[in-house]
């Protein structure tokens, strides 16, 4: 606390033409008073251009900052800080992240002077850690489509040998040629869509949220895993509501979480045994999905450090799955909960955000 307004104004000054940080000193309605050559450099404007204007203007108006919850808790008559990460728009149109940190300054009686706020740039770092998870999120997916690719072989190979054979059955003249031809075109229908599936997946696409059936996504995925559960002795079972909501999702990173899940369950289970897939409406307005299997399970240990980069239980694994496909749910405002006992098996439950009258809007 200070004791008059003239002190707080000399206070500011001293501390803006002595700090490398940005720096800004606001009235206590938000208007800039004073700005630093760091903070100008920040943003590229002269300090004139920004002196008098409310600091908002520069504030990326999706960031929380601009939540009038915030301006009516500035108003509080004692000292506090808030802290928070928020994106400033330079003069020439781009995006500086920033750590912004805002300190009130009160007089004795506890009336506000004004708030000092602190810039420090974070737009380097933020690029380098969406670069680097962009390696691990590819890295992520090369790894799935190589494990994939055994159990894809063996998919396509099967109705190959069956076309080779009826082929061959055309060629001496025997049997039913109809009854040969239906079957040719299903085996053909059949390679058809796991190829499909499979380029999908592999072909890079920006994301997209359109109105999906996770019912319909799950099947998709459950038919280009199936081979590779059945050479491991697992059965997949579900269990779906037909009247489940839709989901406002990007299919292609749905898919790989899907994959990613039931992966891990015919992983887990090196003697066989059954996965169960799940699926209802929950609560209004939520869709629930649960992975089951009984596997190993995991003790409370290994449970804690789930979605640890690196952090895996597996020889070859990454421990990179777990982490990305519970970070793309959450990029899809759902949640991810793991319940897990060591020999009785694990239980995932995804919860995702509905979509209101979903089979109208679908695309």
């Amino acid at each position: 606390m200070i004791d008059d307004e003239g002190l707080w104004k000399k206070m500011m000054l001293q501390a803006l033409e002595s700090s490398p940080m940005g720096m800004a000193c606001l009235s206590p309605d938000g208007r800039i008073q004073n700005v630093n050559p760091s903070a100008c450099l920040m943003l590229g404007y002269e300090a004139e251009e920004l002196i008098h204007h409310y600091y908002e203007e520069w504030v990326h108006p999706d960031d929380a900052i601009l939540n009038p919850l915030y301006r009516s808790e500035w108003a509080k008559d004692e000292p506090y800080t808030y802290e928070t990460e928020v994106r400033l728009i330079h003069k020439l149109g781009h995006i500086v992240w920033v750590s912004f940190t805002l300190q009130s300054v009160t007089e004795k009686d506890g009336a506000p002077v004004g708030y000092i706020v602190y810039l420090q740039d974070l737009t380097e770092q933020k690029r380098a850690s969406d670069y680097a998870e962009s390696m691990m999120i590819q890295s992520d997916k090369l790894s799935i489509a190589g494990q994939l690719a055994a159990g894809i072989a063996h998919e396509i190979r099967n109705p190959m040998t069956s076309i080779k054979g009826f082929v061959q059955l055309l060629r001496t003249g025997y049997g039913s040629k109809q009854q040969y031809f239906d079957i040719i075109s299903s085996e053909i229908e059949r390679i058809e869509l796991i190829l499909g599936e499979l380029l999908i997946l592999a072909k890079p696409q920006s994301i997209k949220y359109e109105s999906k059936d996770i019912r319909l996504l799950l099947e998709q995925v459950i038919t280009l895993l199936n081979t590779q559960a059945i050479l491991n002795n697992v059965e997949i079972q579900t269990d779906f509501d037909l009247n489940a909501p839709y989901v406002q999702c990007d299919e292609n990173q749905m898919k790989q979480v899907f994959i990613n899940f039931i992966k891990n369950a015919v992983e887990s289970m090196a003697s066989g045994g059954t996965i169960t897939i799940r699926m209802d409406g929950g609560s209004p307005g939520e869709l629930h999905i649960y992975f089951t299997d009984e596997g190993c399970g995991m003790p409370d240990s290994i449970l804690s450090r789930l979605g640890e980069p690196f952090y895996t239980t597996k020889e070859k694994g990454t421990g990179l799955g777990f982490m990305i496909s519970k970070k793309m749910i959450e990029e899809h405002q759902g949640s991810v909960h793991v319940n897990s006992k060591p020999g009785e098996g694990t239980t995932i439950k995804v919860t995702l955000p509905a979509v209101s009258d979903a089979r109208t809007t679908s695309s």
